[in-house]
């Protein structure tokens, strides 16, 4: 029995971790990489039409592939495996067809937007074949701007696509926005899995209907320091096709569904030093209230960013972080995987170092490269649940042209 109860606790840190592998990487999807422009950040165009074609191809390097993933105990081969650690490569292929026309003079304009990307995994035996993946996304935004001197007003709307050789995967995503110049969002987000009646052990395999409110502030310090402040909340709401196993765990009962409240927000300070140089300092946080205890937990981030600027498309970065993480209320077991009395709640510690290059040649191409490193430990005692101390690496390399 007590085996039994290590590998239900083992599927569900799993499950989860591939979640805060999730939550981590939109940490820094919206808070890290988006450093520095030397200049400042354009006016929405008021050209006559114009039409953009983007063509990249890119080949990435990633020793630590599926737990960025969610896996499924009965439809992947990457269950059960002793090494936590699959190594491949990641091709791809992408295109974005833009197109910007004006509706009714400067006032109001119409964007288009068509990405479609093909992914080939590679490695471990042939086993991430089945995230082989073509992406399909088109994007609408109408932008109207009732005087040339205020923000102006965005509608967006946004549809991907995603099938991959495992259809277990096949979903699609759906997102409706509206916004004011950079000040305030708001974003409906509808996610759909292609097979909702199957009952899954994993909650990113099943549908969610989200709310997201974003308010943003940016305010100059002096002459050469720039501060961005950003707040957001969230509220999510699962689907219920989820098997007893998983209701059992997370203490929902049937038909009950997992309901989360999300807060998020950030500060950074942006110092020139020079017409090349630019640093970035910033304070990060992310919270997760779940009526599943389980889904409850706090980071904080704290990042350096350092930037020079060679010339116009040719860039160096910089950038380290450190990130706590609190799972409150979840106890750690010890070395036999059992509660211990009076135990602490588990606590993770990150660190992060990313560098990254863009070299612009004549004309309308550009190279680009990245190397992201993640260093992962946590107070966790039982030795099956040692996958959680993890070095990951990525290295990513990307050949564009612009017309």
């Amino acid at each position: 029995m007590s085996y039994c109860i290590r590998i239900i606790v083992l599927i569900i840190f799993l499950l989860f971790f591939s979640q805060w592998q999730h939550v981590f990487a939109q940490l820094q999807d919206e808070f890290g990489p988006e450093l520095l422009q030397l200049e400042p950040i354009p006016p929405e165009t008021t050209e006559p039409s114009k039409l953009t074609i983007d063509a990249r191809i890119s080949n990435t390097y990633n020793n630590h592939i599926e737990l960025g993933l969610s896996v499924d105990p009965y439809t992947s081969s990457l269950a059960g495996q002793e090494s936590p650690e699959l190594q491949g490569y990641i091709n791809r292929f992408g295109l974005d067809l833009i197109g910007d026309l004006p509706v009714t003079g400067d006032n109001l304009r119409l964007k288009v937007q068509y990405s479609p990307q093909y992914e080939n995994y590679s490695g471990e035996s042939g086993k991430l074949n089945e995230f082989d993946s073509f992406t399909d996304v088109s994007t609408t935004e109408l932008l109207y701007r009732p005087f040339s001197g205020l923000p102006a007003f965005v509608a967006s709307h946004r549809f991907h696509r995603l099938t991959r050789t495992l259809d277990v995967y096949n979903n699609t995503e759906r997102n409706i926005g509206f916004r004011i110049g950079r000040i305030f969002e708001y974003n409906m987000r509808i996610h759909n899995f292609d097979d909702t009646i199957q009952l899954r052990e994993d909650f990113l395999l099943i549908g969610s209907t989200s709310h997201r409110t974003t308010a943003r502030l940016q305010f100059g310090l002096l002459k050469q320091v720039l501060a961005k402040m950003e707040y957001a909340v969230e509220y999510g709401q699962y689907d219920t096709n989820l098997n007893n196993l998983i209701l059992g765990v997370s203490g929902l009962e049937p038909g009950e569904s997992r309901l989360d409240l999300r807060y998020s927000g950030g500060i950074k300070l942006l110092e020139t030093v020079s017409d090349r140089i630019v640093f970035q300092e910033e304070a990060n946080f992310f919270s997760n209230r779940s009526n599943v205890d389980f889904f409850n937990f706090l980071s904080m981030e704290a990042a350096l960013s350092t930037f020079y600027k060679f010339d116009t498309g040719r860039w160096f970065r910089l950038r380290f972080a450190r990130v706590w993480v609190l799972f409150d209320g979840r106890q750690i077991r010890d070395e036999h995987g059992n509660i211990m009395e009076g135990a602490e709640d588990r606590r993770d510690t990150q660190f992060g170092f990313t560098a990254a290059f863009n070299w612009k040649f004549s004309g309308n191409l550009s190279l680009s490269a990245d190397y992201q490193f993640t260093q992962n430990r946590t107070n966790e005692l039982d030795p099956i649940l040692d996958f959680l101390n993890y070095n990951h690496s990525i290295v990513s390399v990307t050949l564009r042209e612009v017309y």
